[in-house]
């Protein structure tokens, strides 16, 4: 896992994209005016990492460098007044795994996931309320999972 370091000592909302899926983004209509540190992360395996893939073999690029540059892309949409957001790009093959070590190196308020995690592995998020147990867990557009 590599990270764009900010401050950890703040309540942080992890938001996991989904480049592949057309509403892997939505996750960032859930972010609201107390979500003043932000941490963006993209997975480099699995499924949701296809459009990463295929944009990397286009270019001729590494696909951490596509990660980077998408990753980029979308903490310019996601900066707003008071906010700080990292990035950081999940390497391992289990997103609920690559969250739960994100979120030990912070003080985690809230996790949001992307509709298709919820629609293609909905472990992920039984995992999340299982391994941060204080933290609130969102699926965007979805009022309430367990």
């Amino acid at each position: 896992m590599h990270t764009d370091l900010t401050s950890h000592h703040e309540p942080t909302t992890l938001v996991l994209l989904d480049p592949t899926h057309h509403d892997g983004e939505t996750v960032l209509d859930e972010l609201h005016d107390a979500d003043t540190h932000v941490a963006l992360v993209v997975m480099l395996s699995g499924r949701t990492s296809a459009a990463l893939r295929e944009y990397a073999a286009a270019e001729g690029i590494a696909l951490a460098e596509a990660g980077f540059i998408y990753l980029d892309q979308v903490a310019e949409r996601a900066v707003a007044p008071g906010r700080a957001v990292e990035t950081i790009l999940a390497t391992g093959p289990d997103a609920a795994h690559e969250l739960a070590l994100a979120a030990s190196e912070r003080q985690v308020a809230r996790v949001v996931l992307p509709p298709s995690s919820y629609r293609l592995d909905r472990i992920t998020v039984a995992r999340m309320h299982a391994e941060l147990p204080t933290a609130e867990v969102v699926v965007a557009g979805m009022s309430s999972v367990g």
